[in-house]
């Protein structure tokens, strides 16, 4: 099975730039090979020339390190610094946003209950919302929902249930990658993922779905920063695309002090996910070398 790699760079201070590199493709061009699709159906690799919409890039103080790493976070909104068209799709699906609440225990008519917005680029035609509830700082309910901007549905899903965690994780529960999968067809169709130039913030709106906030290592400049991705356990962002044109994204999550949580998503390739790996690696506070 053939397969190729695309890794996005950060190129500016303010601004991110993707350059896809499409490894193959560019030998055959160097060797006088006429320029083929290298898989049916998939266009050959372009660089992006615009900085990727709502995904900011910034660096976190993690020590020590030869260089602070650089991390890309989608947008969050507070209800007071949200557009007005915003506010008015929340006010106008509130009722069915608490009934869907409601068949999974939640009641948004008692008091405490705060949300804020994750920006999500990749799929306009939703908002995404986080809702939390309780006296710790992750909520002794939490859960998100997508709400369809142009139609009457909500979809919601549980990530804390009254201070207890579900027997499946969030981010790999079906119902997740089902509500997900229903907001990828309505958005993209069965476009394998591989033609998507927003394909990380594709799997960063999963993760955000699911109740998992994520700040996304890059590397800021390179290649001085190398090891310091080996320190926190670290891979740079990849879209993995195998010859059936379904693909894996994987990118590595610092969110959380003295540990780095890598994902892998796997997309079919009519562009669904079906499956999400999760795991943990601990930063490691030296980097032994051999002399």
């Amino acid at each position: 099975m053939h397969r190729f790699s695309l890794t996005p760079r950060h190129c500016l201070r303010t601004s991110c730039l993707f350059v896809l590199l499409a490894t193959v493709a560019a030998h055959g061009q160097q060797s006088g090979v006429p320029n083929q699709e290298l898989i049916p159906g998939v266009p050959p690799a372009t660089p992006v020339t615009g900085p990727l919409p709502g995904v900011n890039s910034f660096p976190i103080g993690l020590t020590p390190l030869a260089g602070r790493p650089y991390v890309f976070e989608l947008e969050y909104r507070d209800p007071a610094h949200m557009m007005p068209e915003d506010l008015q799709v929340v006010d106008s699906l509130k009722p069915e946003l608490a009934k869907e609440a409601s068949l999974l225990t939640y009641d948004l008519r008692s008091p405490g209950w705060q949300y804020h917005q994750i920006m999500c680029p990749a799929f306009p035609d939703y908002l995404f919302l986080s809702f939390t509830h309780g006296p710790d700082p992750n909520g002794s309910s939490r859960f998100v929902a997508a709400l369809e901007r142009n139609g009457p549905r909500v979809r919601i899903v549980s990530r804390y249930s009254h201070g207890m965690l579900p027997f499946d994780s969030s981010w790999n529960r079906p119902a997740t990658r089902e509500v997900f999968n229903r907001i990828i067809r309505q958005e993209r169709g069965d476009m394998p993922i591989g033609q998507a130039p927003n394909w990380l913030v594709i799997g960063m709106c999963y993760a955000e779905l699911s109740g998992n906030h994520v700040q996304v290592l890059t590397v800021h400049p390179r290649p001085d920063a190398t090891l310091d991705l080996l320190r926190l356990g670290a891979n740079r962002p990849q879209l993995e695309i195998d010859s059936d044109r379904s693909a894996d994204v994987t990118f590595s999550d610092a969110s959380q002090p003295g540990k780095t949580t890598l994902w892998r998503l796997h997309f079919d390739r009519h562009g669904e996910i079906t499956s999400a790996e999760h795991s943990n690696e601990r930063q490691a506070p030296k980097i032994a070398l051999k002399p």
